[in-house]
């Protein structure tokens, strides 16, 4: 039985629970044929590569795939036995009893006992800031911080009162004292007191919009306490995973339909919600400096234009420093909003507004540039001690740059703004070794029979009418020659049930010895699914071998450029064809 459920029940649930009407809850799906695609929403695409049909879902791209309970797991983030309660949910089915691992069920029933109690604790909160005279101080703090009453709701700001209140009220709930110490909700269990007594509160939410953590802030202007505090980690809350924000990115889609094509990375949660004041709704933050790997990829996931804008003190500045190396590592396009000295983007807004913020986003620079205006920035240029050590300094960045076409783009901007030659920055740059590419061993010839062969054999499945050969997923340019083009493009627009071979020698002449070869293809295999991933390796490869050509093209240009706006703008399409190169997914080739 699947996690303790009977076949007959999930035979049923999957029966009431139509596939295709769920993931349209959260993916718009267009019927095409007898199969149903979209963008997937599980890695960023913009050609729609997810596929829905026979009660199973496959993206092409990423290689996602599972039935109707699998997807809501994956979407909600939840147990199997969570997505099958939502499922039930929907369709009105009553939730069978159900022997579960009495570890597993008793772990369960714990954490559903704290997700309750971190809910009821924010509503405590919230009502005491609602509430006309316990709230009026808070409010008008809020309010002349330019939050008004719909940016507290929005975010469920509300207000811990002193040290005793909170814990009575959820002792008198029965709730036991060593679930609030559980929660970091109290710092002990012998003498119990709100830690966060006295501020405004922040409640901190997952994916799922559950209140995992909170944060308060001090808003009667204490000089001796921190300004800010937050919850440490707890069985709900780990920080080093945790993007404040992404519940409310994840609620515009669904509830409103809005899709955002860039995210902005802040340090804080006042930061997010500063700017969400002012209509900036797509920032997130990442609960401080320290940015991890997790992190990274999670935002990967959501977008693939990314914006960091930390706080324009030093601090602020190295942590920018040491994130992006991070973020370059797994989000495409990563530019740094460099604000004015001292000021973070809550103060930002607040002195200019969302003109003053979004002028500064448009002036936003890509990371390596950044990263050298710092080193100009740091020295006097004027004088020649100060030129050494902008030099040295911006050395230490250049080396770091892989493409050396790019390389050489950046060595000409230090070499003007140094005085010292491009051949002797180049020389010292290239001191450190970078790994080298391992070139395939391949003559041009293997290499074309191989381009050919591949090519004949993703038309022919095409020509074939196999669910799996998606002709969405392919450009056409990539087939190998100017005959297999055209009978991709012939293709795509016969009907279904053509005479394929007889239509073929009608269009294309019996004479054609390509045609024959492009439908002579008997290649056997094990299964449906090995033949549809040779397929999609078929398919990556031409795309690949294409671009791979315009990347020659394009080196062999660029030495004949002279101006440099057009060598900079030369060298941006060679790193964007580069990382697409590098990228796996075919989407990324569209």
């Amino acid at each position: 039985m699947a996690g303790g459920f009977t076949p007959e029940f999930m035979e049923e649930l999957k029966y009431k629970c139509d596939i295709v009407e769920v993931i349209s809850q959260y993916v718009p799906l267009q019927k095409k044929g007898g199969r149903y695609f979209g963008c997937c929403p599980f890695h960023n695409e913009k050609t729609a590569s997810f596929c829905v049909n026979n009660g199973w879902y496959h993206c092409f791209g990423c290689g996602a795939s599972g039935d109707v309970v699998k997807f809501v797991m994956e979407m909600e983030s939840v147990s199997f036995y969570d997505a099958v309660k939502i499922l039930a949910d929907k369709a009105g089915m009553q939730l069978p009893e159900v022997k579960l691992d009495p570890k597993y069920a008793e772990k369960k029933e714990h954490s559903d006992v704290l997700k309750q109690l971190m809910r009821d604790v924010a509503r405590y909160y919230r009502n005491n800031l609602l509430d006309e005279n316990k709230g009026k101080d808070a409010r008008e703090y809020l309010h002349a911080r330019g939050l008004d009453d719909e940016v507290c709701k929005r975010y469920g700001l509300g207000l811990s009162l002193d040290g005793e209140s909170m814990v009575g009220y959820m002792r008198r709930k029965g709730y036991l004292l060593k679930d609030l110490e559980e929660c970091g909700l109290i710092a002990n269990t012998q003498r119990p007191y709100d830690a966060f007594a006295n501020r405004v509160i922040v409640p901190i939410m997952d994916g799922m919009s559950n209140v995992i953590a909170f944060g308060g802030r001090i808003y009667h202007g204490e000089q001796d306490i921190a300004k800010y505090k937050n919850s440490t980690n707890t069985a709900l809350f780990d920080k080093g995973r945790t993007i404040y924000g992404i519940n409310f990115i994840k609620r515009d889609k669904k509830l409103n339909g809005v899709a955002y094509k860039e995210l902005v990375l802040v340090e804080g949660y006042m930061d997010v919600i500063s700017l969400g004041a002012v209509g900036i709704k797509n920032a997130v933050a990442c609960m401080g400096t320290a940015l991890t790997e997790g992190q990274a990829r999670e935002l990967s996931r959501m977008t693939e234009n990314l914006y960091v804008c930390y706080d324009g003190d030093g601090a602020g500045k190295k942590a920018t420093i040491r994130n992006v190396d991070i973020l370059t590592k797994f989000v495409q396009n990563v530019k740094v909003i460099s604000l004015d000295e001292g000021k973070d983007p809550d103060e930002t807004v607040r002195d200019g507004g969302a003109e003053a913020f979004l002028k500064k986003q448009k002036e936003a620079l890509p990371v390596i540039e950044y990263k050298l205006k710092l080193c100009a920035d740091a020295n006097d240029l004027g004088s020649v001690n100060g030129r050494a050590k902008y030099v040295q300094s911006a050395l230490k960045v250049l080396k770091s740059i892989e493409n050396r076409a790019e390389r050489e783009v950046y060595t000409d901007i230090v070499s003007k703004k140094s005085g010292v030659s491009v051949a002797t920055l180049s020389d010292e740059a290239g001191m450190i070794r970078l790994p080298k590419i391992e070139q395939s061993k391949e003559s041009d010839e293997e290499k074309v029979a191989k381009t050919l062969r591949a090519s004949r054999f993703v038309l022919n499945r095409i020509l074939k009418g196999e669910k799996f050969a998606d002709v969405n997923v392919i450009k056409t340019e990539w087939l190998a020659n100017d005959i297999h083009k055209e009978v991709f493009e012939w293709a795509k627009t016969m009907p279904a049930h053509t005479d394929i071979v007889n239509s073929m020698f009608s269009k294309f002449g019996y004479e054609n010895e390509e045609i024959g070869k492009i439908l002579d293809i008997n290649m056997k295999f094990a299964d449906t699914i090995r033949e549809a991933d040779y397929f999609n390796d078929c398919v990556l490869m031409l795309a690949n071998e294409h671009i791979a050509k315009r990347l020659e093209r394009l080196k062999e240009d660029y030495n004949d450029l002279s101006d440099p706006e057009a060598k900079r703008a030369s060298i941006s399409e060679i790193s964007r064809l580069q990382k697409i190169l590098k990228s796996k997914d075919i989407n990324d080739k569209l």
